[in-house]
């Protein structure tokens, strides 16, 4: 029935839009942390205003792991027009993320049914991360935007036979600008450099290492300048270095994202034949998370985590996170192709955040992004292409997720307040 109402994009996208208005003018926070963000990022807001270099060295000093760079841009635009105007540009720059993921489907599933690929960019529409970052004008959607801009280019360079220069170099400026917003991005640059290696020629490759060094200068010079005063702060607090729980995060943000997509029977089918055919990783796999069971102690955090985190807290389970945990890893095993640039994504992405503190936001709508956007697998292809993807159910999996989010967010809210 959905598939049947795509053909009108641009009303679809007024109507979504308008969803974001409303959003706006009731304060939408189904993410949780939006609207503290928002008011913490208004003390550094003040600063970078009142003085620029002073404001940038309050940033070191209060060891603020964010980058000043989007404050200052906010700051400019706040003085140039007005807060309310300026609120508003964010809230359309991050509106615009799903409409450029459309481009990326577009790229990556060339040929296939175009309504199809259009209802799946929707479905990040209903993310509590997009939406509360738009409404409450924080970092996240401007560093996800870029990245976006900068995947599209970079499939635009891979997947075309005559492959423009241009699309490569725009791909990685517009990741380091991501970067420059959120420092984390940096890291898939080097995945992109690595893919890169073995299908552009040395000298082209010696450039595009020169011009990501020479962009990085800036970036480079504070984060040493930061380290210097802030690295006990970073290393023992919110940056405590964990390699097994972030895997774990990971796995648990793939079952919960990715589930709904290969949610038949069809597929399980499929699945069921492929557990005969690669029973040792399955095994190898249960005995990797036995051990883990038994011999690592689980970090109890009062933030982040993720949803099945969260629930496994609620009910006092480490078995139910690990165990959910486990299932996504099998999922991952069961649903993408095993080449060197599948492996290599996701070792990025696994180890991306590799802390005691995980947060969803990193993973909400970056997840679906880089599956969909980054990821060769076969039983999705497959899907998309003889329609067997259920995007009513899809539809109706993260609207429900977005509306337990606010309720959830909102009782937490009236309760502190109370």
């Amino acid at each position: 029935m959905i598939l049947t109402l795509l053909n009108r994009k641009p009303v679809i996208y007024f109507l979504f839009y308008i969803t974001f208005i409303l959003s706006f003018i009731f304060g939408e926070n189904s993410s949780g942390g939006s609207l503290n963000d928002s008011s913490m990022m208004q003390v550094y807001l003040n600063q970078i205003e009142a003085n620029l270099q002073n404001g940038i060295m309050f940033f070191i000093e209060t060891k603020m792991v964010h980058s000043p760079i989007f404050y200052i841009i906010k700051s400019i635009l706040e003085n140039f027009l007005n807060k309310l105007t300026s609120d508003l540009i964010f809230l359309t720059l991050g509106f615009l993320i799903p409409i450029i993921f459309y481009s990326i489907l577009k790229k990556q599933f060339r040929g296939l049914d175009k309504n199809l690929l259009f209802a799946i960019s929707l479905v990040l529409y209903f993310s509590p991360y997009i939406r509360s970052s738009a409404v409450w004008a924080t970092n996240d959607n401007i560093a996800v935007l870029f990245f976006v801009l900068s995947l599209s280019k970079f499939l635009t360079y891979t997947k075309k036979q005559d492959n423009n220069l241009k699309d490569i170099f725009l791909s990685f400026f517009y990741l380091v600008i991501a970067a420059y917003i959120r420092q984390y991005y940096i890291i898939i640059a080097v995945a992109y450099a690595v893919l890169l290696f073995r299908k552009i020629e040395i000298k082209i490759f010696f450039y595009i290492i020169l011009f990501n060094s020479l962009l990085l200068i800036p970036m480079i010079l504070y984060t040493y300048n930061y380290l210097l005063s802030s690295s006990n702060y970073v290393l023992k607090g919110f940056a405590k270095p964990d390699l097994i729980f972030s895997p774990l995060v990971f796995f648990t943000m793939y079952l919960f994202y990715m589930f709904p997509f290969f949610f038949q029977s069809e597929n399980y089918k499929k699945i069921k034949e492929f557990f005969k055919d690669e029973k040792i990783f399955f095994f190898i796999t249960t005995i990797i998370f036995i051990f883990i069971f038994f011999y690592y102690e689980l970090p109890q955090n009062k933030y982040g985590g993720g949803i099945i985190y969260k629930i496994s807290q609620l009910i006092d389970s480490n078995l139910f996170f690990i165990f959910l945990s486990y299932i996504g890893g099998i999922l991952i095993l069961l649903t993408i192709n095993f080449n060197f640039k599948n492996l290599l994504v996701l070792f990025v992405f696994c180890f991306m955040f590799p802390f005691a503190t995980v947060y969803q936001k990193y993973f909400d709508p970056l997840m679906i992004i880089i599956f969909f956007g980054m990821i060769k697998s076969n039983l999705i292809y497959n899907n998309i292409n003889l329609k067997k993807i259920n995007i009513n159910l899809i539809f109706c999996y993260f609207i429900i997720f977005l509306i337990g989010a606010n309720i959830y967010y909102y009782l937490l809210l009236k309760n502190y307040l109370s």
